[in-house]
């Protein structure tokens, strides 16, 4: 990392507090395509992609799903560890309604029970409803509205509200594929609430994140490798960031008031 010295500790545990929090987040949302996948492909492709945080986990397919409505249970007991060293806890449920997830109109909820990463743990009340709004087969597009509570094993917490548009660009190969997130049309902000240190803050994405999978498989952390963020914190206080051109590392750059610095994400405990 790059000297941080020009830059107060109270914006950079903003930025290192968001950053954790989205990548903890965000990561749900990948791993909810692979599960619904398993349960039904899209468009005919065959998923031979075999995603390492499954691994250890247990994946129910309720007997009375239907293409119209349904449900997955991720459960990943008392410890679950992929090969990059995230240790994944408890259950996550995924539930659709209105028709096959990837059909326009059907809505997936997710909600938790127990389930923590890297001993963050995610409140038993999060839910995130997913709604398709895709006007083409690929890419399938949802907005997403999610609602989260996070808490560190030090007993800090963070709470964090989300409005973003996502998208599911497809490769021939399952791991070549990304995605594209963005500000939700009418939303005055991507993400909003209360870091782990008790300041309020709101990020708006201003050049749409994207994800991609082959990153994801190499990296610990699910972030994105293009994009940009404004994050907004104490009312007038502002910090720009910018994960890059494409590379498949951690680390992303922070600017402010003429400063920058390189940060590197992180998903775990650790105090930030």
């Amino acid at each position: 990392m790059k000297d941080p010295a020009p830059f107060s500790s109270e914006a950079l545990e903003t930025i290192n507090n968001e950053s954790a929090s989205d990548s903890q987040s965000n990561e749900t949302d990948d791993m909810t395509l692979t599960a619904l996948t398993k349960a039904d492909a899209p468009g005919g492709r065959v998923e031979v992609f075999t995603d390492d945080r499954f691994k250890c986990a247990t994946l129910k397919f309720d007997t009375d799903n239907t293409k119209a409505s349904g449900k997955v249970t991720i459960d990943f007991g008392t410890g679950c560890t992929d090969a990059k060293g995230n240790i994944r806890k408890g259950i996550i449920t995924l539930s659709w309604k209105d028709g096959r997830w990837f059909n326009p109109g059907s809505t997936v909820i997710t909600t938790f029970k127990d389930y923590s990463i890297n001993k963050v743990s995610f409140s038993n009340d999060d839910v995130r409803t997913v709604r398709n709004i895709s006007t083409a087969e690929s890419p399938l597009t949802w907005t997403v509205e999610a609602r989260h509570k996070l808490t560190w094993p030090n007993g800090s917490t963070a709470t964090r509200e989300a409005r973003h548009t996502r998208q599911w660009v497809r490769a021939t190969s399952p791991e070549n594929d990304k995605y594209i997130v963005s500000q939700t049309a009418g939303a005055t902000s991507a993400a909003s609430g209360v870091n782990r240190h008790g300041k309020n803050f709101s990020a708006q994405i201003t050049t749409p994140l994207q994800y991609f999978r082959s990153c994801a498989i190499s990296n610990k952390v699910f972030k994105p490798v293009i994009g940009v963020v404004v994050v907004t914190y104490n009312t007038n206080k502002t910090i720009t960031v910018d994960f890059g051109a494409g590379e498949c590392d951690n680390t992303f750059t922070v600017s402010s008031e003429g400063k920058t610095t390189t940060v590197r994400a992180k998903n775990d405990s650790s105090s930030d």
